[in-house]
């Protein structure tokens, strides 16, 4: 019996390494299967946020694009009132220097 009960305890103790070896095993693969899946989701959210970054940059460019087209037709519309007020003026400034010349250097 005692023979029997040693074989017992060595068996025992030979699932229980071959339990611990299996554990192990496991534990890397799941450690691996984790880092992989990390590793993924990482690379879907940096590609997600370059999407979300250039949709955004797009945005501000069309914006900006816009705005630069209104300040421009605002430019050009004050290029033309001025133009217009010149063009209305000029013949009355001219008369005004031509008198204030004959005013102060007289009908020479």
């Amino acid at each position: 019996m005692n023979r029997e009960a040693i074989n017992y305890v060595k068996d025992a103790e030979a699932r229980v390494e071959e339990l611990r070896a299996n554990a192990e095993k496991e534990i890397k693969d799941i450690k691996a299967g984790t880092a992989l899946r990390m590793e993924k989701i990482n690379e879907q959210t940096e590609h997600e946020l370059a999407a979300y970054r250039k949709e955004q940059q797009e945005q501000v460019e069309s914006r900006l694009g816009e705005d630069e087209k209104v300040f421009e037709e605002q430019i050009n519309e004050d290029i033309n009132r001025f133009n217009a007020t010149y063009e209305s003026e000029k013949d009355r400034l001219a008369s005004r220097i031509a008198e204030e010349v004959l005013r102060r250097y007289g009908n020479s």
